[in-house]
């Protein structure tokens, strides 16, 4: 299909509902770091479509995904709109209007998709001068079925895009399969460089002289060199499958799983992505509880939380510990918007635990901790306690890195608050610690 202006690549219907119902799924790393309104882009690969895509979320829960078609004989994109708080029927025809920067516009027809719980628009067939034609803008508005839904940012979209196409690349050359990097969640990714006092392993690392940001520590091992690593995780549905943070089980071949008082069971490890710090494990037994995860409303600064897990093994109490507090920040250090700040208490141990809001929906895994920070430049004659910063990993990457490893989990909006004791119960009964061996 030749593209012959701006009016005409939207007018692309889908080819196949089937293969629009999966747009979404793959696996992601975040792209660039983004002010507190700016287009946070994650790359990952659609096993179904054979190639890699872009996505980004903007704080209102609006999502734009840009994607290759690798099962058409010539080169072909996608486009999608998507909510989970949208209701656009599937398979039933839309009138789209984007306006660029409040000037240009592209009219055209789209059809309705649902992936998981995000409902929407797709719009397929489109050649690459059409997207390298909205790369070139710095905002969209967007109506869809007569319905405006507001301005939104297009920052780093270009490198967004040049990310996806050294995904591609890296795929049509042999030099990675799209199943590895799935598996690895993003292994094959663009980001920003390491932030200062940050380690790339997940371990701490001493903060570069004067800087003003804290080291993070990951909170599975107690020892670097212990042979034995324990952390938190959490079912995600009935079938035994859990998730938590990958550098609970790093060097494992295999973990075990116990829950509350009762008797340990082995599991596999299915997968793990070392980017976003997520694992998935697996034991035989059904798990009649389960996490499910908040759909809607976002996130809001000054949301209560709670924290489950099992920190300290061996020194605190068997059964799990919890803590509460509020969510601080929707940013981690550094501006990182893959993790939320919460000020919930969490020690070694807590790693891969569920955080959940009142109504006991998960809305976040436990991944590091801050430790003290040095300020000044003269000795240590000035030292700042860190209290309370702590971070997790969004829910919304969890549930990225579940789809890329086709594990199904439920999304259910946010209910009516319940007690702190009821919430803990619920957690409680969906959490488990997480135990391994390191290979020698």
């Amino acid at each position: 299909m030749a593209v012959l202006g701006r009016s005409v690549w939207l007018c692309a219907l889908l080819a196949g509902l089937s293969a629009a119902a999966s747009a979404s799924d793959g696996s992601y790393s975040a792209i660039g770091k983004p002010g507190s309104f700016a287009a946070t882009w994650v790359v990952g690969v659609n096993l179904d479509r054979k190639s890699c895509l872009v996505k980004t979320a903007y704080p209102d829960g609006v999502n734009l995904l840009i994607g290759l078609d690798g099962r058409r004989t010539e080169r072909a994109y996608y486009l999608m709109f998507g909510s989970e708080a949208w209701d656009y029927e599937v398979d039933r025809n839309y009138g789209v209007n984007v306006t660029f920067d409040s000037a240009s516009t592209w009219d055209g027809m789209g059809v309705g998709v649902k992936v998981n719980a995000i409902q929407g628009v797709a719009l397929e067939g489109l050649e690459r001068t059409a997207i390298d034609e909205l790369a070139q803008g710095n905002s969209f508005d967007l109506e869809i079925g007569g319905r405006a839904y507001g301005r939104y940012p297009l920052t780093r979209t270009r490198q967004a895009l040049a990310a996806m196409d050294k995904c591609i690349a890296n795929i049509a050359e042999g030099r990675m399969s799209l199943e590895a990097i799935a598996r690895e969640h993003g292994v094959d990714s663009v980001g920003p460089p390491p932030v200062e006092g940050l380690s790339s392993g997940g371990g701490q690392a001493p903060a570069a002289p004067g800087a003003d940001r804290e080291p993070v520590q990951a909170l599975g091992k107690s020892d670097v060199d212990a042979a034995y690593s324990t952390g938190s995780g959490f079912f995600v549905n009935g079938d035994g499958y859990l998730l938590t943070n990958a550098h609970v089980i790093d060097g494992c071949k295999d973990a075990i799983v116990r829950q509350s008082n009762a008797d340990v069971q082995p599991a596999t490890i299915v997968a793990r992505g070392q980017t976003n710090d997520l694992a998935i494990l697996k034991v035989s037994s059904k798990s009649p509880a389960f996490g499910k995860f908040r759909g809607s409303p976002p996130v809001r600064l000054g949301d209560s939380v709670v924290v489950f897990g099992y920190p300290l093994a061996g020194f605190l109490s068997s059964t799990g510990n919890i803590s509460v507090g509020f969510v601080s920040a929707l940013a981690g250090a550094g501006d990182d918007m893959s993790k939320l700040q919460i000020s919930a208490p969490v020690q070694s141990g807590n790693s891969g635990g569920a955080v959940v809001d009142l109504s006991g929906h998960v809305i976040g895994i436990v991944v590091s901790k801050s430790d003290t920070q040095a300020r000044g430049t003269t000795g240590n004659d000035d030292i700042e306690v860190i209290q309370n910063v702590n971070f997790a990993i969004k829910a919304d990457l969890a549930r990225f890195f579940l789809d890329a490893n086709q594990i199904r989990y439920d999304v259910e909006a946010s209910g009516d608050e319940l007690k702190t004791p009821d919430v803990a119960d619920i957690a409680r009964s969906f959490s488990v610690q997480v135990a391994c061996q390191a290979k020698e």
